[in-house]
């Protein structure tokens, strides 16, 4: 495999340049190049199939106007086939539902166009980055879009304004979504207070009221809710 701009190197961490604009991604490709990676280009949503089906690569980018079949439904059929390379969606419509949409077909990351090169290339940095931890970039639970990078939570489109604190929690409850969090998990995982699990419990339902009041206040799909003398669960009780 031989990317545009450099020679093969067996040795280095392969990323996939779907974007159509050659200088652009010449220019991606420089960048990634400096940081010790090798980068291909491919001009079409279907050269990009081909090329992740059969070829290894650490993460992908993905230009939204490519010619070929739809980006999004590429993105679906490569996740199906059990495909885990991290794939950043470089897209001019990049607003909270489209963004959920990409999120659901597969996509880890959505930069909005304009982009420079250089912020394009720290992004799939990033990614590669993040490869073996636990959660993608950015997760979407209903309407509840949550950026773990940027540590920024948005409902219906909507940002909400948390406090490092209710980040902490709301963030720790996604990870066990669907799961019941004691209020002792919270003491630990959250306040690093172990020792306090027995006596921090109405403390944490204070700061548990507050990010209801929210993310729930209003809402007809709650998220957020109260295990009787347990603790919290964040789960969809939309079906």
């Amino acid at each position: 495999m031989k990317g545009e701009g450099q020679g093969s190197d067996a040795e280095k961490a392969w990323v996939l340049l779907a974007e159509p604009d050659q200088k652009l991604a010449a220019t991606v490709g420089a960048e990634l190049q400096s940081s010790g990676l090798a980068w291909r280009r491919v001009s079409t949503s279907d050269e990009a199939f081909l090329e992740l089906n059969f070829g290894e690569f650490a993460a992908a980018l993905f230009d939204s106007e490519m010619p070929g079949r739809p980006v999004l439904d590429v993105v679906e059929m490569l996740r199906r086939r059990n495909l885990s390379t991290p794939i950043l969606l470089f897209s001019g419509d990049a607003d909270s539902r489209s963004r959920i949409r990409a999120y659901e077909k597969g996509v880890d990351n959505v930069v909005q166009k304009p982009c420079s090169p250089s912020e394009l290339s720290a992004h799939l940095k990033a990614l590669l980055r993040r490869r073996t931890g636990t959660l993608p970039w950015v997760r979407a639970v209903e309407d509840l879009e949550i950026d773990f990078s940027g540590r920024r939570v948005f409902r219906g489109g909507q940002e909400i304004a948390l406090t490092p604190r209710e980040f902490g929690i709301l963030e720790y409850l996604l990870r066990n979504q669907g799961k019941a969090v004691s209020f002792e998990a919270l003491a630990q995982e959250v306040w690093h207070q172990p020792e306090r699990a027995k006596t921090i419990s109405n403390v944490v339902r204070v700061h548990m009221a507050s990010l209801r009041k929210k993310v729930d206040h209003g809402r007809h799909v709650k998220l957020l809710h109260t295990m009787r003398g347990y603790g919290f669960v964040l789960r969809s009780d939309s079906h």
